[in-house]
């Protein structure tokens, strides 16, 4: 009977202990994300026209963003790239950046890591039909060191930084442009249906 007694106790103490901290597992607060909406109605874009967000205009980036957004490209370019979003003004701070080749619109990816300030991935093989919608999103994570993209909720490309122990993503405090960079690229030519910025 003592054995039983004891036996039944320590069922009702592992019992205690396992629900108490399911409980406190399911009641942490969960870290919430934050978004921006960018664009809320479609916006046609032609190659000179873009849409400037200012730095204090977007979620307070920490160690990751993403950016999401449905696309529609009216013409190719006969350009080498035109600009997609860009964040920065200049070559050497481009986190984070898309570009479209020319003659297929083949997506171009960007951004800026203490090694190397120029990363840029060709996704080829991926080039973007005219008239026609596509849903992208990019994301970049300092904490997984990685940069994702997506097309039409498909992941079909990546970037991984190699010496983790000392490579950071170089986020920046410098406007986002959309659809045109100022300085160096021609813009798309196209809409983009909505914009989402998120942390």
């Amino acid at each position: 009977m003592v054995i039983l007694l004891s036996s039944y106790y320590y069922i009702f103490y592992l019992v205690t202990i396992i629900i108490s901290n399911s409980l406190s597992v399911f009641c942490q607060k969960q870290d919430e994300r934050t978004y921006r909406e960018l664009i809320t109605e479609p916006v046609v874009f032609v190659p000179d026209y873009n849409r400037v967000v200012n730095h204090a205009e977007l979620p307070a980036v920490i160690n990751e963003l993403s950016i999401t957004l449905k696309i529609y490209v009216t013409s190719h370019s006969s350009y080498d790239y035109v600009t997609v979003f860009f964040k920065g003004r200049e070559q050497t701070n481009r986190t984070p950046s898309l570009w479209l080749k020319a003659t297929d619109s083949t997506p171009r990816l960007g951004f800026s890591y203490t090694n190397n300030n120029n990363v840029e991935l060709d996704i080829n093989g991926y080039g973007f039909l005219t008239n026609r919608w596509y849903h992208i999103a990019y994301t970049l994570s300092d904490s997984e060191k990685r940069m994702n993209f997506y097309i039409d909720s498909k992941w079909i490309g990546s970037f991984s930084l190699s010496l983790v122990h000392n490579e950071s993503v170089v986020f920046n405090d410098k406007p986002l442009y959309i659809g045109d960079h100022p300085v160096y690229w021609s813009g798309f030519a196209g809409q983009i249906r909505y914009c989402i910025c998120g942390i």
